[in-house]
């Protein structure tokens, strides 16, 4: 139901998987939705657009009447470290300081920043919050620098930083999920280890991601939190689903390969926000591969 007392919301990387489904949620809310995208044509419909490319030395102004900040944008180039690193700087990092910046200039009343459960690599000292971070990978590092540089702006407005594990949903391209769905259509060999259901994880439909960042912005959250379904699954299970969805057997081949376990805790995020509103995979998939037809 659209709210009488809806924010004017900045959205960056409103052109992305998880940005146009965030657009959508604050427009179906009762929001104005700015999108912040590099090129005009890719704004999602029914929201203004402001063109800007973060991170490359460009100053830019949040229009008049902006009120909350939803930072998604990020470099869509961290399979190739070093030779992605200067981007995955530039858009994860400069251009974080350049939008808060930007929020603190107007006085912004909220600001969620999204981040990533790859602050946790390599992944020993677990998935609460409060564990201590010295990720390994490039993407990882760059999402925990964009976050420490939000913690001092926590002075002048709640600043909510979401660390997002395994979304997915309808439109999404080369990750996980995907691929799955994309190996069973074509019966293809779904790899597990040895022994087991391989890898144990939390697929979170992005719809449900969404409604966690409104939900932070509109109630003001501050801090940091794990967000993903509490439901946890291995590999094999969820190929299973997706293929009772398909009406196709998935078809395993096993291999010495490793199994972690991606569970993150989601304590903090529950004295927050119902955990049962989170749908289940099943019901997830079904939306995901009905929409993709």
């Amino acid at each position: 139901m659209p709210m009488a007392d809806g924010l004017h919301i900045l959205i960056t990387g409103a052109s992305g998987f998880v940005g146009r489904a965030l657009v959508h949620g604050a427009l179906a809310q009762g929001h104005h939705v700015t999108a912040l995208v590099r090129d005009a044509a890719g704004a999602p419909a029914g929201c203004d657009a402001l063109v800007h490319s973060l991170g490359w030395g460009e100053g830019f102004k949040l229009p008049s009447g902006v009120d909350a900040v939803a930072h998604l944008a990020q470099s869509r180039a961290y399979r190739a470290f070093p030779g992605d690193a200067d981007e995955m700087y530039r858009v994860n990092v400069a251009g974080a300081q350049q939008v808060l910046m930007a929020a603190a200039e107007v006085g912004v009343s909220r600001f969620c920043l999204v981040s990533s459960g790859t602050v946790y690599e390599p992944f020993v000292n677990g998935f609460a919050e409060d564990a201590p971070l010295a990720p390994s990978g490039n993407l990882g590092a760059t999402k925990l620098a964009a976050e420490i540089l939000a913690r001092p702006f926590a002075n002048l407005f709640p600043v909510s930083m979401l660390r997002l594990f395994a979304p997915f949903g309808p439109g999404q391209v080369g990750r996980l999920v995907p691929d799955l769905i994309g190996r069973i259509e074509r019966g293809e060999a779904v790899t597990l280890p040895a022994e087991g259901g391989g890898m144990r994880f939390s697929p979170t439909y992005v719809d449900d991601i969404c409604d966690v960042m409104l939900t932070a912005l509109r109630e003001s959250w501050s801090g940091a939190f794990n967000v993903a379904a509490p439901e946890t699954l291995t590999i094999e299970e969820v190929a299973c689903a997706i293929g009772a969805v398909l009406g196709k057997e998935p078809y395993f081949e096993r291999r010495s390969i490793s199994a972690p376990s991606l569970v993150p805790s989601l304590a903090k995020l529950g004295r927050r926000y119902d955990l049962a509103r989170f749908r289940s995979f099943a019901e997830g998939i079904a939306a995901t591969v009905t929409a993709g037809r």
